[in-house]
């Protein structure tokens, strides 16, 4: 049998803690059926412990910068190691909100309406296209787990950006209705989880802190719409290049109509995390899912 490394800690990324709860659970469960082995890790990089094993299968539980967009995926590759999930260039694609949007937009998906600008030195920002009205979210082009995001008013997003750190950002259309989540395992889509966020908007405390947001699944939509956004699901991650996992999320307004928001290649697998409850409605248990995605990983790598 294969030993299994879980890389978690995710080197300097802002989700490390995250990459921490969930690689620790994920190790647990892993040492139930394989030999397995937790890595954590400071910095970014290929850690030590990793790079020179060749006959092990590298499960990278590493959300965020790096271990997320695709860097930490060039390294396995160059290594030439077996590893669990998307190569660089889905991972880098994906990370990018924007360019996934694109990708959705191109194949018909609708998505958030909005528009991506650049925070430089300076705080000079361009401004052109940013006639949103109403509420709108800001959020980073380029992070997970919802680090980041805020909800503004459009008269504040001056304020707003003056707020924020250097780096891309979108100011999306702020949808009312339901926040909507569905895992997708090896190409096929899982249930449809709806989160009700205690605060009333989905930030980073409402993903992961327990009881922080209740969580519905199967999501209370018409089947209509549930087939809808399964379908959407399975479109985006082929269409993107994904493989073996990927969570997708979406927004469903009063009218019905759906919205597409991100792709994110390595979900949370905390006691709080949506990807687990959306595989075990679907009737897949925490430790058959893991082991079906590391049995993925090692029947692409032979």
């Amino acid at each position: 049998m294969r030993e299994v490394i879980v890389l978690a800690g995710g080197g300097t990324s802002s989700e490390r803690d995250i990459s921490l709860r969930s690689g620790y659970l994920v190790y647990e469960s892993l040492s139930k059926n394989f030999k397995a082995k937790l890595v954590v890790y400071d910095r970014d990089g290929l850690p030590d412990d990793a790079a020179k094993r060749r006959d092990a299968i590298i499960f990278p539980m590493t959300p965020g910068e790096f271990g997320e967009d695709g860097g930490l995926q060039a390294l396995l590759d160059e290594a030439g190691l077996c590893y669990v999930g998307s190569a660089k260039e889905a991972s880098a694609l994906c990370m990018n909100k924007f360019a996934a949007k694109n990708v959705a937009i191109r194949s018909g998906i609708p998505v958030a309406e909005g528009v991506k600008f650049t925070v430089k030195d300076g705080k000079a920002v361009d401004l052109n296209g940013l006639r949103l009205s109403g509420s709108c979210v800001l959020k980073p082009n380029d992070r997970g787990s919802s680090i980041g995001v805020k909800k503004i008013d459009a008269g504040d997003v001056c304020g707003a950006i003056l707020d924020a750190q250097d780096g891309e950002f979108l100011l999306e259309k702020s949808i009312m209705g339901k926040d909507l989540t569905v895992g997708v395992l090896g190409g096929r889509a899982l249930e449809v989880v709806e989160i009700l966020p205690k605060n009333g908007f989905l930030d980073y405390n409402s993903k992961y802190e327990e009881g922080a947001a209740d969580r519905i699944c199967p999501a209370p939509i018409s089947p209509e719409a549930t087939k809808k956004v399964k379908a959407y699901s399975e479109m985006a991650y082929h269409l993107c290049g994904c493989r073996d996992w990927a969570r997708l999320d979406f927004m469903i307004d009063d009218l019905g109509n759906i919205f597409f928001l991100e792709i994110n290649t390595i979900p949370g697998m905390t006691q709080a995390s949506f990807y687990p409850l959306s595989a075990q409605v679907a009737g897949i248990p925490y430790d058959d899912l893991l082991t079906k995605l590391v049995s993925m990983a090692a029947s692409r790598f032979r």
